[in-house]
C-alpha cells in the first residue's frame, strides 16, 4: 500500500509540473506600470524597507526550543 500510496504522488506530482512551470513563467513578464493605467495614487514606494521582522521571529523560535527545553524530564536518560 505504501509503493502504490507513493507512486500515486509522484504521478501527481509530474501531472502538475507543466501547471507549475506555466506559472512560473507569467511571474517572468514585467509588471503592469501603474502610472500607465491612469493610477493617481501618489506616491507609493517605500521609504524604509528595512525591517526587523526576521529578527523577532528568530527570537521567536530560539525562544521556543529553550522552553522546550526546560520542560524536558530529568529523570529520563538516553539509555531509555
Amino acid at each position: 500500500m505504501k509503493y502504490r500510496l507513493l507512486a500515486f504522488v509522484f504521478a501527481i506530482s509530474f501531472w502538475l509540473m507543466p501547471i507549475a512551470a506555466r506559472a512560473a513563467d507569467d511571474e517572468d513578464k514585467s509588471p503592469i506600470d501603474a502610472r500607465l493605467q491612469g493610477y493617481q495614487g501618489g506616491n507609493a514606494a517605500l521609504t524604509n524597507a528595512s525591517g526587523t521582522a526576521l529578527t523577532w521571529l528568530l527570537l521567536f523560535v530560539l525562544a521556543a526550543i529553550c522552553i522546550g527545553v526546560l520542560f524536558m524530564n530529568p529523570k529520563r536518560s538516553h539509555l531509555d
